[in-house]
């Protein structure tokens, strides 16, 4: 948690220090989420699969680099097997959700120059993110205590400007385990819609 909170001060300080004309754009955004995540915990196999995420990004800078940084929460739903040992054994699965808070910290490049009706750009950075809850599930034996709290990405994206309306793809690498005691790490496809004022 205190890593987290000492990327959201640098962000901020990062922020603070820009010159007061520098133009800052505010960029809310609703999305879908796709994770490739297969692990084993124990004896149950976790799946993470579709999810949705809401937030918001900043867009600092008049010139053609710009600093993105931005805060979103992430609903991620995995699917959980328990393991069969003997033919008695009941097959059980079920679907949990695990969300997180997430603090990308990008610097993008517009590809098509600045100003004009249409707008791309490209972006790249690195994501703090950190697991505020786990909806746990009676037949399952994993609980938040499991999940590693604090992760790491590493992100890509591009990015279309429409008038005020802007369409996001990103796809984050991740670089920390998701559980405690598993070596699986999550990489994550999302895309988002939103304006931008």
């Amino acid at each position: 948690m205190r890593i987290v909170i000492a990327s959201v001060v640098i962000a901020f300080l990062g922020l603070a220090a820009l010159p007061l004309n520098a133009q800052i754009s505010i960029n809310p955004k609703v999305g879908v989420n796709l994770s490739a995540l297969d692990t084993k915990i124990q004896d149950i196999d976790a799946e993470a699969r579709a999810g949705w995420n809401a937030g918001f990004d900043l867009r600092v800078g008049k010139g053609v680099v710009f600093l993105n940084p931005g805060l979103h929460y992430y609903s991620v739903t995995a699917r959980l097997f328990k393991e069969i040992d003997s033919p008695d054994d009941v097959d059980l699965s079920e679907e949990t959700t695990i969300q997180s808070l997430r603090l990308p910290v990008n610097i993008g490049i517009k590809l098509t120059g600045k100003g004009g009706l249409i707008g791309l750009h490209a972006k790249g950075g690195i994501v703090p993110a950190y697991v505020i809850n786990v909806k746990e599930r009676p037949s399952f034996d994993l609980d938040i205590e499991d999940m590693n709290r604090l992760t790491w990405g590493a992100n890509v994206g591009l990015g279309l400007d429409v008038l005020f309306f802007t369409v996001d793809v990103n796809y984050e690498i991740g670089l920390s385990k998701f559980f405690q005691d598993s070596e699986g790490k999550n990489n994550m496809l999302s895309a988002s819609v939103g304006i931008k004022f």
